[in-house]
């Protein structure tokens, strides 16, 4: 009985320390950077007279943390967070004006949520945040809306859809567009 016990034991201390779920949750986190952001509207974002709908082509603010997956490797505190940082629309005081020399920057603008791993996606907690601006007359608030879980393509990639409004310069006016974004692991 005492042998029986002691095998029970080990087996129970063997299998909280082997969590299948710890191991595949961790395997994901670190940081990513965008390489694709395809919208459902070819639109032009930089105002170049070409419209795509693969929105890496308009805007050139890419190629830097765009999410970070924490808990991070040897880091003390394991929280659960995704770190966000979308482009955000920083236009020249003619481009809404329908300036011909209208010109738009765009700057990172975080958001962050805690999660839950579940199914080969990380449940966001909260899945919509305010982005906040001014146009220079006036305090200009948008809302961005997170359509999806951040689903796990492969090992080395994440998929995440979102609502977005951007200012497009062949129309002139700021359009709500629908964005897929394939976010690549970054290696150090």
């Amino acid at each position: 009985m005492k042998s029986y016990v002691i095998i029970l034991l080990a087996l129970f201390l063997v299998a909280c320390s082997d969590d299948p779920l710890d191991q595949e949750f961790e395997q994901y986190t670190g940081q990513y950077t965008i390489v694709s952001y395809k919208s459902d509207i070819a639109v032009d974002l930089n105002n170049d007279k070409s419209s795509s709908n693969e929105l890496t082509d308009e805007i050139t603010s890419f190629n830097f943390v765009d999410l970070e997956v924490r808990p991070l490797e040897n880091s003390t505190n394991s929280a659960q967070l995704l770190s966000f940082f979308f482009p955000k629309t920083w236009l020249s005081p003619d481009a809404e004006t329908g300036g011909s020399e209208g010109w738009a920057n765009y700057i990172s603008y975080g958001f962050g949520t805690t999660y839950h791993y579940e199914n080969n996606s990380f449940v966001l907690k909260d899945k919509s945040y305010l982005e906040q601006g001014s146009n220079g007359r006036e305090d200009v608030n948008r809302t961005v809306t997170i359509n999806s879980d951040l689903e796990v393509v492969d090992s080395d990639h994440l998929k995440l859809l979102i609502s977005k409004e951007y200012y497009d310069f062949k129309t002139g006016s700021w359009i709500m567009l629908d964005i897929e974004i394939v976010y690549e692991r970054m290696v150090f």
